[in-house]
């Protein structure tokens, strides 16, 4: 019996040769115009600064690292060229943490929303069975802050948390790669940038000032199929 792997792997070769020889590895067929994934990953940011003069304090503003679930309608376009829509819904908490030479932490529940548009340059033709791309566009962010309020918390004599929501406009920028791996199915894998300004959610006191953007860094992998 131990004939029987080697058979069904000579069998498994030989029919992936013959769909590749009978175009079934092509991204798409003539009639293809749309994509529809579903992509799930990681989510980490990086953080920005509070600092106060009188007397001289900083911490860290950001949030912990999350995860990322969302969903892409694409357009397949031309040999070189797609768009694609995009939402991503993200848990990260928001955090403070002390500067150097002091000590204390605080978090705050919290999650959000991104809708964006990307442009897609693909480094090799529609009918490629692996295109890897570069993408970015612009985009819309909505940060909504969950946590309970408390009379105090560590470092609320600089940045307090907020209930209120906030919708930054948004820059998207990073690439990835798509792989057909059957006729009108694929996996994907994709890395964002997303930047934007600081939410509201993160309220300096007075005499305290928050500088910085908030760069979003986002890994996912995903499965789609053409149409």
């Amino acid at each position: 019996m131990r004939f029987v792997p080697v058979l069904v792997l000579l069998c498994g070769a030989a029919g992936l040769l013959r769909a590749q020889s009978s175009g079934a590895w092509k991204m798409g067929g003539p009639d293809d115009r749309w994509e529809v994934s579903g992509i799930a990953g990681g989510s980490l940011y990086h953080d920005v600064s509070a600092s106060a003069t009188n007397p001289l304090r900083k911490a860290s503003v950001g949030f912990f690292n999350g995860v990322a679930v969302g969903a892409v309608l694409g357009q397949l376009g031309g040999q070189h060229w797609g768009g694609e829509f995009h939402y991503l819904f993200q848990t990260n908490n928001m955090r403070l943490r002390a500067g150097a030479g002091e000590t204390g932490s605080a978090s705050f529940s919290a999650k959000s929303h991104a809708f964006h548009y990307d442009a897609l340059f693909y480094f090799t033709r529609r009918d490629a069975r692996i295109r890897p791309f570069i993408a970015g566009g612009p985009g819309l962010k909505v940060y909504q802050a969950t946590g309970q309020e408390q009379a105090f918390r560590p470092l609320s004599d600089l940045v307090v948390f907020s209930h209120e929501n906030d919708t930054k406009f948004m820059v998207s920028a990073g690439g990835g790669v798509k792989v057909k791996v059957y006729r009108g199915a694929l996996v994907r894998f994709d890395f964002r940038d997303y930047a934007t300004g600081i939410p509201k959610s993160f309220t300096a006191v007075p005499g305290v000032k928050l500088s910085g953007q908030f760069h979003n860094f986002v890994a996912t992998g995903g499965i789609g199929v053409t149409f």
